[in-house]
């Protein structure tokens, strides 16, 4: 098995069980409600899931191209409309299955014209400039957004994206050669290393604000809005890293495939707008049997 595939399975398992840990979180919180004993368990096993899933991207990264990587995140949806549908009971529709075609069309673009890993570099320099670049974007976004709270929802889950987006940028970074050498205890090396390092705390850092800033959006505006707009850039934020960052290439195709996997998320995630509801003067000219209008 090929290098670069070895990587895309490696970044599907760990987006799928970060994926459905939560889901299963959210589970566990309504199990809670009527079970305390078991909606814990179930929820700290869910957490316990979620940490797991950090440790095998971070995996995914360190064996190869962070751009593959971060476009693999929409992937992990396979995985969770399996799980709604299988163990949740949820009903999984037309744009549901739609959803998962594409992604499955865009992973087979991605594997099939995926190269082997880039060589080894670390450029941390334009990587704390590109960071800083797209804080300061948003930060202005979001101000002149205020006014708009349709806008401001979308703006917030763009931004809460976009830093979740530069977590495997920061791991590449933490289990590189760089890592190793910026490691609090010299001479440590292996996977303690790439655990023991100034870009660790930053990847953890980023982890916990994305996660602050998205609750925070998901307080302002509808999930229609949030979810694809953070889902967009928590996908397109590594990829644009890994060719700026990292001296990392995309084919055409997998381009396209990236693409595949954004149509493929917003079809799942998107809602269906509610019907608006029915007229009431119909409703009264129906009720005394007069033709409506």
């Amino acid at each position: 098995m090929s290098p670069a595939l070895t990587c895309m399975l490696v970044a599907f398992l760990g987006y799928s069980v970060q994926n459905v840990s939560q889901a299963t979180q959210k589970l566990g919180l309504r199990i809670f409600t009527r079970n305390r004993p078991a909606g814990a368990v179930v929820w700290a096993l869910a957490t316990m899931g979620t940490t797991a899933s950090v440790l095998i991207i971070l995996y995914a990264v360190s064996i190869g191209d962070v751009s593959l990587v971060g476009a693999m995140a929409g992937t992990g949806l396979l995985s969770l409309t399996l799980y709604s549908r299988l163990v949740l009971g949820e009903p999984v529709g037309r744009r549901e299955v739609t959803g998962v075609l594409l992604i499955l069309g865009a992973a087979t673009l991605l594997g099939t014209f995926a190269g082997e890993p880039s060589r080894d570099v670390v450029l941390v320099d334009r990587l704390l400039v590109y960071l800083a670049a797209v804080v300061v974007l948003y930060t202005v976004l979001w101000l002149l957004a205020r006014g708009n709270s349709r806008l401001l929802a979308i703006t917030i889950g763009g931004f809460a994206g976009a830093l979740g987006g530069f977590v495997a940028q920061f791991q590449k970074v933490s289990a590189s050669q760089v890592g190793s050498e910026t490691c609090f205890w010299p001479g440590l090396g292996g996977p303690l290393a790439a655990l023991c390092n100034p870009y660790t705390l930053a990847w953890i850092a980023l982890t916990m604000t994305a996660m602050l800033v998205l609750q925070f959006a998901h307080r302002t505006g509808a999930a229609i809005r949030v979810i694809p707009a953070f889902s967009a850039n928590y996908i397109s934020i590594p990829v644009l890293g890994g060719i700026f960052c990292f001296g990392e290439s995309f084919h055409p195709a997998q381009w396209l495939g990236l693409a595949l996997i954004l149509a493929g998320v917003f079809s799942i995630t998107r809602r269906p707008k509610p019907l608006p509801p029915p007229d009431a003067t119909r409703l009264r000219r129906s009720a005394r049997g007069a033709p409506a209008p």
